[in-house]
């Protein structure tokens, strides 16, 4: 399929599907013509690639953890995915930290403030 279909299909512009073909997320192969001919899994494949990115992880994680999903579109408990996603709650855990840390000095601030109004 032609990536103007993918994207139609998918919901993906095509300028996406083509930075994901670049960087080999998304296998294609060019027709005589020069178009890109995607196969019709690859409506999956973006799927996947979509799910791998909404949850914060970059592109360099989401080569390594498609091959981590089954038939049946769901991700796998595989050594490498567990790990990750281990990591990317690490991640969170630590920016939440950050955020919380942040949001005390903020309020304490403002209270020194209400004490001393000058």
């Amino acid at each position: 399929m032609r990536v103007s279909e993918l994207a139609e299909r998918t919901g993906a512009s095509t300028r996406v599907l083509r930075y994901y073909d670049a960087n080999g997320l998304l296998p294609s192969q060019r027709l005589a013509n020069g178009y890109r001919d995607f196969p019709g899994q690859a409506v999956e494949r973006v799927r996947r690639i979509r799910l791998l990115l909404g949850i914060g992880l970059n592109l360099e994680d989401v080569a390594q953890l498609l091959p981590c999903f089954a038939e049946d579109g769901n991700l796998t408990p595989c050594d490498r995915a567990r790990d990750r996603l281990l990591g990317q709650i690490a991640d969170i855990d630590a920016r939440v930290s950050a955020l919380l840390e942040t949001r005390r000095m903020l309020v304490d601030e403002v209270r020194q403030w209400d004490r001393d109004p000058h």
